[in-house]
């Protein structure tokens, strides 16, 4: 989960004030000045009848964009150089998605008044929404020149500036607007992005700093759901849990929340709930690629648990549309232990199909011919775990005695020996069937 910010800078827009538009009477605005009054600041005569600007500015307050575009038109044929109707003609053409035409008012308005550092950054917010970051930096720095105590260009430099990938520039950008934020809500938003580039950037001691901070300044699920996701990454799963808990309580329906809890939960051995937050993660999760995810998660609690049939039964549902071999693998294995070695079988040959180097398949394939007592299908599964693992001792124990099942005494003899060498008495029962075995076998070899 992304870190919220609360500047939604597509949707949110600054608006100048009267002084920063200039401010004249209604006789000043008949005689087209260069710079034109807002009109909305004027007095009009109690008989006049409103201006295509007043009218305009009605309209965007009821929400009807297209027409207050229309009247702001008609007001800039009377009065052309006037910024405040290029300013709101550009809210409004942002507002119904006519963002290049905004971009133009904004230009527009600025060529009349160089100083309108709010054109400025709302013209930078449009090309962030395009994803010209680049500009859109040049824009927020040009605000920021124009009005140093702008906390909304400032930290929009360091947003522009992480939207490039760019660190070190966007961390010196909000540690800028940090010093400018002066409420609550402005500095948890800085500590917000400070966290969240450092998490990028992997600087998890400077990102659990600025996450700390952020929930002094304003409360908000994604922090504490971020700095446990940190403290489970750190290995601190009981830390993660003490704030995961509570978050997982006031929101039982986010998927997120309750999957990490359960891996946390797993982490510290706390295999009950793990599987109740899981299984609760299951039902709220609709990606795909993640419910397979705690599926595998799932299963492995059941498995602590000593529920192998829940385990299958969670596994199953998953098995029959999956092309991962790693979860055909993973059942397959479960059918082993629950000694249905057909089924068994067949997850271990589609793992196979899969993924037809899957080493770990050919070592449970071959446990199952020896339960089933299919000794050369057996030695060949066993042979190509080893060709791959030549150093495990275990599998020359278990080609040993399917070797010696078929009388094959002089390979088995071989295995044997080689498995002691290997394990060097770590297998007290397997060395000594180990060693007895060989003691029958050198002695037939010796009378052939």
């Amino acid at each position: 989960m992304k870190i919220r910010t609360a500047i939604l800078w597509l949707l949110f827009f600054l608006v100048p004030s009267a002084q920063a538009l200039g401010q004249t009477n209604s006789k000043a605005a008949q005689s087209k000045p260069k710079v034109s009054p807002n009109p909305a600041t004027a007095a009009p005569r109690p008989d006049a009848a409103p201006s295509h600007f007043e009218k305009a500015e009605r309209l965007v307050k009821e929400g009807k964009f297209a027409e207050a575009i229309a009247e702001y038109k008609r007001s800039l044929e009377d009065y052309p150089e006037n910024e405040a109707a290029y300013f709101g003609m550009a809210l409004a053409q942002a507002q119904t998605g006519l963002t290049k035409e905004a971009a133009a008012s904004y230009e527009a308005a600025l060529k009349i008044n160089p100083q309108l550092w709010e054109a400025e950054t709302n013209w930078g917010m449009l090309l962030m929404g395009l994803q010209r970051f680049e500009q859109a930096v040049g824009r927020f720095q040009r605000a920021l020149e124009l009005n140093p105590k702008s906390f909304q260009s400032a930290f929009l430099v360091a947003k522009a500036q992480q939207s490039l990938g760019r660190s070190p520039e966007a961390v010196e950008a909000g540690h800028k607007a940090l010093a400018l934020a002066e409420d609550d809500g402005a500095k948890f938003e800085v500590h917000a992005l400070l966290a969240e580039i450092y998490l990028r950037s992997g600087s998890g001691a400077d990102a659990e700093k600025h996450l700390v901070a952020a929930k002094q300044h304003g409360a908000d699920p994604t922090i504490d759901l971020e700095l446990a996701r940190l403290y489970f990454q750190r290995g601190e799963p009981n830390r993660s849990v003490e704030l995961l808990q509570p978050l997982a309580a006031e929101h039982p329906q986010d998927a997120s929340i309750q999957e990490l809890l359960g891996r946390a939960w797993l982490k510290t051995g706390s295999y009950e709930a793990a599987a109740g937050a899981l299984e609760q993660a299951l039902k709220q999760q609709t990606d795909l690629k993640i419910r397979q995810s705690v599926v595998l998660e799932l299963v492995q609690a059941f498995q602590k648990l000593n529920q192998p049939e829940k385990a299958i039964a969670t596994l199953e549902p998953l098995a029959s549309q999956s092309t991962d071999a790693n979860v055909h693998l993973q059942l397959g294995v479960l059918y082993l232990h629950r000694r249905a070695f057909d089924a068994a079988t067949r997850s271990l040959l589609r793992a196979l199909e899969l993924k037809p180097d899957c080493v770990e398949c050919y070592s449970n394939l071959g446990s199952v011919f020896m339960l089933q007592e299919q000794y050369p299908k057996a030695i060949a599964a066993f042979s190509r775990f080893k060709a791959a693992r030549p150093d495990v001792a275990g599998t020359y124990f278990y080609l040993a005695i399917a070797y010696d099942k078929l009388d094959d005494v002089e390979n088995a003899f071989l295995h044997y020996q080689r498995f002691l060498a290997l394990d060097q008495g770590k297998s007290d029962k397997q060395s000594f069937q180990a060693r007895e075995r060989m003691k029958v076998l050198e002695k037939r070899r010796k009378k052939r």
